[in-house]
């Protein structure tokens, strides 16, 4: 039997506002990416690639559609539903970093683990072990104000991956970095791909970094245009 996407659209749509007022963000959308795949997504402002990330990440709903994840239909799904698969199956990264600011680095990596109610001791070793997968090793307990930006993404990463999700998130990763850093960052992203197997979807409006993902979606006026499948660029994060 062959094995579901891990992630569905099938014919997703989604409508703000009503009447003349409506907007149509997505239109019968259908897509399917696979465990362990990097997937970048882009398009123009208001083509839709943001509504799409927010339904893929459960903070939104389709207003017709279905989003399935592992195969499961999420349609009918409570906010409680939601919210506990999010906890347990997502992680997320954000192009602000959204780091607690007069916090170690450790304890920002632990704040999803204190929300599944996991002893100190445990979510501490976690928390450490994310760290030197993301190169901060013997960083862990430095504040938030004492690391550069990149250094402060890399913490965001370990934070997403801590609970060891089916699927990372990332919004404009390397939005807040310069050059370099953005190579580091992305360099990091692709080894957890390749060698974590960490499936990943990835919102961008940067040619360079899409470059990254093994595939590419294209979304202009609410719909998915094209889809572009390419090897990706080789890490070299020591």
């Amino acid at each position: 039997m062959t094995t579901p996407p891990l992630i569905e659209f099938s014919r997703v749509s989604k409508i703000y506002g009503r009447g003349e007022a409506s907007i149509r963000a997505l239109d019968h959308v259908d897509l399917a990416i696979r465990e362990h795949e990097f997937v970048a997504i882009m398009g123009p402002s208001g083509s839709g690639k943001s509504t799409a990330m927010n339904i893929l990440g459960c903070l939104d709903v389709p207003s017709a559609g279905d989003y399935l994840f592992q195969g499961i239909s999420t349609t009918g799904f409570d906010r409680a539903q939601l919210t506990m698969l999010r906890r347990h199956m997502l992680g997320f990264v954000f192009q602000g970093f959204n780091l607690l600011p007069r916090t170690s680095a450790v304890e920002n990596v632990e704040l999803p683990l204190i929300y599944r109610g996991m002893p100190a001791a445990d979510r501490h070793r976690l928390a450490k072990e994310a760290l030197g997968l993301v190169g901060l090793g013997g960083r862990e307990h430095h504040k938030t104000q004492e690391l550069s930006g990149g250094q402060q993404q890399r913490v965001a990463i370990a934070r997403a991956i801590v609970t060891r999700p089916s699927l990372l998130l990332a919004d404009e990763p390397t939005g807040n970095l310069d050059t370099k850093t953005s190579i580091e960052i992305m360099d990091l992203m692709t080894r957890l791909n390749r060698e974590q197997g960490i499936t990943i979807v990835m919102v961008t409006h940067e040619p360079d970094i899409a470059a990254y993902a093994q595939r590419l979606l294209r979304f202009v006026d609410g719909k998915l245009e094209t889809e572009t499948a390419h090897q990706g660029r080789a890490g070299h994060v020591s």
